[in-house]
């Protein structure tokens, strides 16, 4: 019964999802010039604005109206070309290679612009794929590519018309995602503070959902930072807005605490039971923030909220017990790192609680303080000079090779469409074109799902034909497998491909008696088509990781030292404005995540390329575990006033980033960094020691032979500060070092 539960309600989150009401549209854009089609008896005609409507909506992806837009006008400005040229090429053969071959190469090419220009690319290359379909002579090649722009103009009009809904229900699945992601995140950072057997699986999922959130936060950037900048503020707004700080927030939080696991396994690794009120904590913040992703995703008011005050004061009992327990001055160290571990867990609930009262209009709607200027920052602009264009025009350059690689492979494609009897070599060019990415692991993992959904899709269809002889069934189950197939070629390409194959049998069981043969040349052609792609991306100029993942390495350090210096400028100014804390914080976030996505790409590609993985994999662990010693200083020092020594934390942080330019003066063979004086380190280090060892001093006399007794808030805030602090610059020193040496393996 849970199961079929849960089934139901996946089923009902994906009917409630933007990428189906999107189908929906995509589907009802096709739909009516087709119908028009019939009702005029010129469906021809009316087929080819149907298809303009389905190549132009690729690239109406999550973005402003105005990104949108521009997306929708440039994909059918080059259908339209792409087509006409290739229906005027057809006449000669040797005409028709070298202009294939040009405009692949070239449409291909335009993907150097990020996402959705590659999207774009993908419009032109179907266009040139879909001219081989049924070849167009004289004035009919111009009025089949003005058809495919009107399509395109139609696809437009709907995207302006159904933005609104589209965005609004788009930002809130994003907010929902984000919610359960982090809630999900929570919850790994709690199972890695103790000793488990699947601590490498889960650091694995963990830097994989880091990537994943990294997605998702730029896409909640784009709709709400860059949507509310053109069309001005609203009540609505104002609300994502604010929930999403909050989790950006909660991230940084849960990344920074505990960031040093190897320090809390020695104080408790004997003592588990010490840690275990604080993981039932962490786990029980996680579920509120899944509870709320629910109730928004339902629509429906928060479920009554659970009591925590209960788990909070078992906590208290807990550090209590612990240091009844092992007595002071023993005890003093872990029970500083769980007054810590306690702050940090309560500071989650003050943020959780701030996102219930947001959701439920209890929260005051003060101004977000960003600025048009501040916003702009905030989004990932993209570059759109045309010097992009002439800086990667180079063997060097990955799209160059991509371009090249999948030139040579349509060509081959087209090829052995013409020398071998085959019915539709188009669904050749078809599979490559889809299949063929820049890289090998997600051109790797397309062909399988790709092969997948073609041969489990032709057994579904041909077993219905099979069995049904009904055309309005055909009808229907073709339409269904339309909208289905648009709906998941974003969320799950194996779906969709099963899909596509089962609305292409049934529209020939529709037209022609032997769809049984229509079966046959999908799944050789497509077969086919996985074989060339697969060839291609293995020996044609192949772009393994390893080539560019130093690259990634490099972005990475130099956001660390950003976000370090960040944080060593706050500390002095302590300064109201925190956007350019926050914005270093983000460039972190987002490098990390690139690096991570990098390894893992490299993971699943040959032995023969995976050199110095293991090396890579080290260097990636410490960049992980040096950005959360990062944001666990960074937080302390943004939510607290310090008072430690700013001229000793900023001598300490020079020399954690002198480590950190030495590891990149060694991978980019520049001279070595200025180092800081040895003695002056030792000194600051003491100069942090000795308050902490003051403060000790004094709680030893207040004690007097105690074992227990209550401390003092204000006693304890300068306790904490003072250990934390000098610990987190020790711990950050000691990566920063372990980085330094690290790098040398790649050099």
């Amino acid at each position: 019964m849970p199961y079929i539960c849960g089934m139901l309600q996946e089923l009902r989150q994906f009917f409630r999802s933007t990428d189906f009401v999107k189908a929906l549209v995509i589907t009802f854009g096709a739909a009516v010039p087709v119908s028009l089609g019939l009702w005029l008896e010129q469906v021809p005609y009316f087929l080819s604005v149907a298809m303009g409507v389905v190549l132009a909506s690729g690239s109406d992806v999550p973005g402003s109206r105005k990104h949108k837009t521009v997306g929708i006008l440039v994909s059918a400005a080059i259908v339209v070309l792409a087509s006409i040229a290739i229906g005027l090429a057809s006449v000669s053969l040797y005409l028709l290679l070298p202009v294939l071959a040009v405009l692949v190469f070239t449409i291909s090419f335009i993907s150097v612009y990020g996402f959705r220009a590659s999207l774009v690319s993908f419009a032109g290359l179907m266009a040139i794929v879909l001219s081989f379909v049924h070849a167009h002579t004289g004035a009919d090649i111009f009025i089949h590519g003005l058809l495919l722009g009107v399509g395109g103009l139609w696809a437009l009009l709907l995207s302006l018309v159904f933005h609104s809904l589209l965005q609004r229900r788009q930002t809130e699945n994003l907010i929902i995602t984000c919610l359960r992601q982090t809630a999900r995140y929570i919850q790994l950072r709690g199972k890695l503070t103790t000793e488990s057997p699947d601590q490498e699986a889960l650091q694995k999922e963990l830097y994989n959902l880091q990537v994943k959130l990294n997605e998702t936060h730029e896409a909640l950037r784009e709709v709400l930072l860059h949507e509310r900048q053109s069309s001005g503020t609203s009540n609505y707004h104002r609300k994502q807005l604010l929930i999403f700080i909050e989790l950006i927030d909660i991230l940084e939080l849960s990344l920074a605490n505990p960031a040093n696991y190897e320090r809390a396994r020695a104080l408790f690794g004997q003592s588990v039971r010490v840690l275990l009120p604080f993981i039932k904590l962490v786990f029980e913040l996680s579920a509120k923030l899944d509870d709320l992703a629910d109730s928004m995703q339902q629509g429906l008011a928060l479920s009554a909220e659970k009591d925590l005050e209960p788990l909070l004061q078992k906590c208290n009992d807990s550090i209590r017990q612990y240091v009844e327990e092992l007595k002071l001055p023993q005890a003093r160290e872990g029970a500083l790192l769980l007054h810590n571990l306690l702050d940090y867990e309560e500071k989650l609930l003050q943020k959780i609680t701030s996102i219930e009262r947001v959701y439920l209009d209890l929260e005051e709607q003060q101004n977000i303080g960003l600025q048009n200027r501040e916003r702009r920052q905030f989004i990932t602009q993209q570059d759109y000079d045309v010097r992009i264009l002439r800086d990667n025009f180079s063997p060097e350059s990955p799209i160059f090779k991509h371009a090249g690689r999948l030139t040579i492979a349509m060509l081959l494609g087209y090829v052995l469409g013409i020398i071998f009897p085959i019915q539709n070599a188009y669904w050749i060019l078809l599979t490559i074109v889809v299949i063929l990415r820049p890289g090998y692991t997600l051109t790797k993992e397309r062909s399988k799902h790709r092969l997948y959904g073609t041969l489990l899709g032709a057994v579904i269809a041909g077993a219905v034909v099979l069995l049904v002889q009904n055309v309005y069934l055909y009808s229907v189950l073709a339409l269904v497998s339309l909208v289905l197939s648009f709906a998941f070629v974003q969320r799950n390409y194996r779906t969709s491909s099963i899909f596509v194959t089962t609305g292409v049998i049934f529209i020939y069981a529709l037209i022609s008696p032997d769809a049984f043969d229509a079966i046959q040349f999908r799944v050789i052609d497509t077969l086919t088509g996985a074989a060339i792609a697969t060839l291609a991306i293995s020996f044609l100029w192949p772009s393994w990781e390893l080539l560019s993942i130093k690259g990634n390495i490099v972005k990475a350090l130099h956001a660390n030292r950003s976000y370090l210096a960040e944080i060593d400028r706050y500390s002095h100014q302590k300064s109201k404005n925190t956007t350019t804390y926050k914005l270093a914080r983000k460039e972190a976030f987002l490098q990390m995540g690139n690096l991570n996505a990098a390894f893992q790409r490299m993971s699943q590609e040959p032995k023969s390329a995976q050199q110095k993985l293991m090396e890579i994999y080290e260097i990636v662990g410490l960049n992980h575990t040096f950005l959360a010693a990062a944001a666990a200083l960074g937080t302390f020092i943004r939510d607290n006033k310090t008072e430690a020594a700013s001229e000793d934390l900023h001598l300490i942080i020079k020399s954690i980033d002198a480590n950190l330019a030495q590891a990149l003066q060694t991978l980019q063979e520049e001279a070595e960094a200025e180092e800081v004086m040895k003695k002056e380190l030792v000194e600051a280090y003491d100069h942090l020691e000795g308050r902490y060892n003051e403060l000790v001093a004094i709680r030893t006399r207040e004690l007097a032979g105690a074992t227990y007794k209550p401390i003092a808030p204000g006693f304890l805030k300068n306790l904490k500060e003072a250990r934390l602090i000098s610990d987190q610059l020790k711990w950050l020193h000691t990566i920063s070092g372990n980085l330094k040496h690290a790098v040398e393996g790649l050099a």
